[in-house]
């Protein structure tokens, strides 16, 4: 895995001194960029709290709730296998990229957008063994479309997570055994 800084809207209008202790950072980050992007923000989150302490100001609260904000966006982007491009769907599927794309916008296939690039990745759990997306995945998914709420990574979640049912359940779980009716009902009660 490969650590990528992406510029950030409004990073050009920074004032000097703030630029310079942003490329100071970054180049610490490029330095150690062989640990990868979640070790790096939970690091990170360590240096705060040994910086700042517990009577840290608004700003450096926020600031690490950022921090683990991306150490858990990245794992969900890891979780079960990681992702897969639009190119790489298109092969899997049999069709183009274009129609992947299609796929996407209608709601049928679930992807975030890569912030450097804005190229889609597919987590490669919505797809089974044989290149196919699970069965009952796009109902699930439409239920989840309906709570305007909820971007790319707020469905991924939902898919990971534990909540909902009986200890060890996630929704991905109870699509992976062919329990619709279990997934659609947590969807419904995570999508009110």
């Amino acid at each position: 895995m490969t650590l990528t800084l992406e510029r950030r809207p409004g990073a050009g209008r920074l004032p000097a001194n703030e630029r310079a202790l942003v490329d100071e950072l970054s180049g610490v980050l490029r330095r150690h960029r062989e640990h990868g992007p979640a070790t790096l923000a939970r690091l990170l989150n360590v240096a705060f709290d040994r910086s700042l302490g517990t009577r840290e100001p608004r700003a450096a609260r926020l600031a690490r709730a950022v921090m683990r904000g991306m150490e858990t966006r990245q794992q969900l982007a890891e979780a079960e296998g990681g992702s897969l491009s639009s190119e790489e769907v298109a092969r899997m599927l049999r069709i183009s990229k274009t129609a992947v794309l299609k796929r996407l916008a209608a709601g049928r296939l679930l992807a975030w957008r890569e912030e450097r690039l804005q190229a889609a990745r597919f987590p490669r759990w919505q797809f089974n063994e044989h290149g196919e997306v699970l069965a009952g995945f796009t109902d699930v998914l439409a239920i989840l479309q309906q709570d305007e709420r909820l971007n790319a990574w707020g469905k991924v979640l939902f898919f990971l997570q534990g909540k909902g049912g009986p200890v060890g359940r996630r929704p991905l779980d109870w699509l992976r055994e062919g329990k619709l009716k279990e997934a659609c009902r947590a969807a419904r009660a995570y999508a009110e």
